[in-house]
């Protein structure tokens, strides 16, 4: 029988975990297009075409996010927090350097591949909006990042 209200009480644990994992990569996802959308709306303002290795990093940020929902929903918390913590904290990397620094004042040829989007936002002048859209994103991802960590501990100790 202790076996029985362990093994309940750690299928409770975990589904509580895979609801969180759900949510927070909803929230994740959501910041994401916020961010991204507000890209767009640059490119736009500036008569800018955005080329399409620019296009194909943005949208290759969304795909661990959502195999990290499947995989929640479907019992596997341990890849569904490795592939969140991977693209919050590659997130925020890139953030720093793409969005702060400019990878073009790191390595010329690399700030080319990023478009307009290799210079830094000082360097562009970019508006309020911009900037709202930059710190909302890093500050969610450092939450979700450390949330994310803290919830991999769990299910590690749960299922150990």
């Amino acid at each position: 029988m202790g076996n029985t209200v362990r093994s309940a009480s750690v299928k409770s644990s975990l589904a509580g975990f895979e609801r969180k994992m759900v949510i927070f990569n909803v929230i994740a996802i959501v910041t994401m297009a916020i961010h991204d959308s507000d890209h767009l709306r640059q490119a736009s303002n500036m008569n800018y075409t955005m080329p399409i290795q620019v296009a194909v990093i943005l949208l290759s940020a969304f795909l661990p996010l959502f195999a990290s929902i499947w995989w929640a929903t479907h019992g596997r918390l341990l890849w569904a927090t490795a592939a969140t913590a991977a693209v919050t904290g590659g997130v925020l990397v890139s953030l720093s350097f793409v969005h702060l620094i400019g990878v073009e004042r790191i390595w010329k040829p690399l700030g080319d591949v990023f478009g307009m989007w290799g210079t830094s936002y000082w360097d562009m002048g970019v508006d309020g909006v911009s900037w709202v859209a930059f710190v909302g994103l890093a500050v969610t991802y450092s939450w979700l990042l450390v949330a994310t960590i803290r919830i991999r501990r769990a299910v590690t100790a749960t299922t150990t």
